[in-house]
């Protein structure tokens, strides 16, 4: 691991791979960065994309919470009870969050690991002073945690918690160190925030910059999940399209010999319009760079992937 520069995982939330039809937005998008649909197979500079299970063989429908923490933990069915989790985590994913995340155990071998996300206004009530996992996995909350937020602590945020990590704040997105889970700052802006809309490339930049003062970064992106239950369409078209060009803009910012990137997502939903529901389709993977092909190779389902990234920093 001494020569690799940096590995960026790229989170994007709700996005399988679908059919190549008028159904799913990918395909209706052409986006030659995520194109995820079962026809496809490789990126413009024929990186292979492939498809993970995300049902770790479980029935029913995966869910967000028990998905994101067998990616992010290396967790398999029977630690999660054997049931999928929806939303946010409970008491049970919360001490397996505790133990093993991907931010904690990096931290643990010395590397030097970071999540890209700022939670604007908020950010200083995400710290040990404000909220705390006990040992039972139940939260202790000073008196002063927003109470709006109690029962929405995402796995990454438990995340942060259980590395001793702080977010970023506002003031970071305002000067280019940070990006919000909106990578354009629109809904913040829209409530009267004074930030900067950022464009597709300039968000590339920004994610691309930040990863050179780390070994391994973490950005979670979530919009893709949200349009797919409640927006239109055309505006399922436009999110794709944007994020497309983001991805593009960053691979062109990376170092194929030197950098890794992995784009990976914890259950289907977008790929899917007509359904307007989470499905059961396995979940894009790409593994670009450097260690791309050891990572396609070793990743066949959610929970292997926090394993493969272990793996490649004892290479």
């Amino acid at each position: 691991m001494a020569s690799m520069e940096r590995m960026i995982l790229f989170f994007i939330d709700g996005c399988g791979m679908g059919r190549p039809d008028p159904g799913n937005p990918f395909y209706m998008a052409q986006s030659p960065y995520l194109p995820l649909w079962q026809s496809a197979a490789i990126l413009p500079d024929n990186t292979p994309l492939t498809s993970i299970d995300a049902t770790l063989g479980i029935p029913g429908l995966p869910q967000s919470a028990s998905g994101q923490t067998a990616l992010f933990c290396g967790v398999g069915a029977s630690e999660i009870a054997n049931r999928h989790h929806n939303g946010y985590p409970d008491a049970l994913l919360r001490r397996i969050i505790m133990k093993k995340n991907l931010l904690l155990s990096l931290k643990k071998k010395g590397v030097n690991a970071r999540f890209l996300n700022a939670y604007p206004v908020f950010h200083e009530f995400f710290s040990a002073e404000h909220v705390r996992i006990k040992a039972d996995g139940h939260f202790w909350f000073s008196e002063t945690f927003p109470a709006r937020f109690k029962r929405m602590i995402s796995v990454t945020s438990c995340m942060l918690l259980a590395s001793g990590q702080h977010p970023f704040s506002e003031a970071d997105i305002r000067s280019g160190r940070s990006l919000y889970q909106d990578y354009s700052n629109r809904q913040l802006i829209d409530r009267g925030l004074p930030l900067p809309e950022y464009s597709p490339v300039q968000a590339a930049e920004i994610i691309a910059t930040a990863a050179k003062d780390c070994e391994f970064m973490l950005y979670e992106y979530f919009q893709t999940d949200i349009y797919a239950h409640r927006r239109s369409f055309n505006e399922c078209l436009e999110l794709i399209r944007g994020l497309d060009m983001l991805l593009g803009s960053l691979i062109s910012r990376l170092n194929r010999k030197l950098d890794t990137l992995i784009l990976t997502s914890d259950h289907g939903n977008l790929e899917d319009y007509e359904h307007r529901g989470h499905s059961r389709n396995p979940v894009p993977l790409i593994a670009w760079g450097r260690h791309g092909e050891f990572l396609r190779a070793r990743i066949g389902d959610l929970s292997e992937v926090a394993p493969a990234i272990l793996e490649v920093f004892q290479r």
